[in-house]
């Protein structure tokens, strides 16, 4: 919450403009709301507001908005560079102000006002400047995610063009295997690979160097072609769906090869923070899976308590007391970085697969035997496994088993 008597700049943020309007203190305005745009030219008049906010008060006024992504971005770099504090509201928090009015109205000059309200009466996330390293890793994070998800795409893409195509192959073998993909991109159609003799599929196979891991490559020729004699493809050769299923399959070739460099960047850059072998030295993480959680997690000195990182991540509890409901074993709020929620459920889920015998499993089984399902089970165990990390990060101790 900032002092009622100190002025504020409160911006409602749009793409490219924004809505400015200066605030002597809670209810005073020192002018009506104006339009800049997100240009050094344009943000001329925001600058003039925040000088006269500065003459009038004796204070540098302090630069208020709700957190809208990357239309934000420009605005709290011109705060920084102006030296002025940052800070960023949820805009969950501006629109409940909003509806808790008789007549609630929403225009982007009003909502100024609103955001200036709720500046002066709720508590506020103060705008930290992250370091270059951490800067760095979590736009890379973010990257990767785009990337995964693109992945996911063109891999649902390659499946419907290769169900038309090679029918059932996905009963045959793992159709995202380097043998299954590699028999694709060379026969392109089941009457091919039926047509080549058994032996010249295996030699063929070698020649590319395949992996195939424990299955021989005798086995591996023998299953392709038992499945291209027998199948029945939705296609002729010559169709245009077996150019559809080339072009869908240079695509995940494509995305799973960014994917495999961008994790590989992330774990390089991730290796040169202290706090990274901590979180390696969690049974049933890896290397990605650390660098993602320090990419998320960012500097744990943000952090004053177990709580507030707690709360980072939506794992805190909703509660909703009434008469004689206690309000109490509701699900958790999920308004926080969902990045990171994902990533400590696939810890969690890699440890109980794995059957790794620590205290989050333990925990885990605790929650599982008192009644609840895993799902339930396991977001209890992921808020275990987060405060464990930061407890582990503030006192630089490796996991204790």
């Amino acid at each position: 919450m900032i002092d009622k008597e100190a002025p504020i700049l409160a911006f409602d943020v749009s793409k490219g403009s924004s809505h400015c309007q200066g605030y002597l203190s809670f209810g005073k305005p020192s002018s009506k709301p104006i339009k800049v745009a997100h240009t050094k030219s344009g943000m001329a008049p925001a600058a003039e507001i925040a000088e006269t906010l500065r003459k009038e008060t004796g204070r540098n006024p302090a630069v208020v908005l709700e957190a809208t992504g990357v239309y934000s971005k420009p605005v709290i770099r011109w705060a920084e560079l102006n030296g002025l504090e940052v800070y960023l509201i949820s805009p969950l928090e501006s629109a409940k102000v909003r509806k808790s009015r008789l007549r609630p109205t929403k225009t982007d000059a009003l909502d100024c006002g609103v955001i200036a309200e709720v500046a002066y009466t709720r508590s506020l996330r103060r705008v930290t400047p992250r370091s270059s390293l951490y800067s760095q890793l979590y736009s890379l994070s973010r990257r990767r995610a785009a990337i995964a998800d693109r992945l996911v795409a063109s891999k649902n893409q390659y499946r419907k063009s290769l169900d038309c195509v090679w029918p059932s192959f996905d009963e045959c073998c793992d159709p995202f295997s380097g043998y299954a993909m590699w028999a694709v991109g060379k026969y392109r159609h089941p009457e091919a690979l039926a047509k080549a003799r058994e032996g010249s599929v295996e030699k063929a196979l070698e020649k590319a160097e395949i992996r195939t891991g424990a299955i021989s490559k005798t086995a591996i020729a023998s299953k392709l072609s038992a499945y291209a004699k027998d199948a029945l493809s939705g296609c002729s050769p010559n169709d245009g769906e077996v150019d559809a299923l080339m072009s869908a399959m240079s695509d995940v070739k494509r995305d799973m090869e960014a994917l495999d460099e961008a994790t590989e960047k992330l774990i390089a850059l991730a290796k040169g923070l202290p706090h990274f072998a901590l979180i390696a030295s969690i049974d049933g993480i890896g290397d990605a899976l650390a660098a993602l959680l320090c990419a998320e997690i960012g500097e744990p000195s943000r952090f004053s308590c177990r709580n507030g990182i707690v709360a980072y991540a939506g794992l805190d509890p909703t509660i909703l007391q009434s008469g004689r409901n206690d309000g109490l074993h509701y699900s958790i709020t999920r308004k926080g970085n969902a990045f990171l929620r994902k990533y400590l459920y696939l810890a969690v889920e890699n440890m109980v697969m794995h059957k790794a015998g620590n205290a989050i499993t333990r925990f885990y089984s605790k929650k599982k035997s008192s009644g609840l399902c895993h799902k339930a089970a396991a977001t209890a165990a992921c808020r275990k496994l987060l405060v464990t990390i930061w407890g582990m990060l503030r006192s630089g101790s490796c996991f204790e088993r």
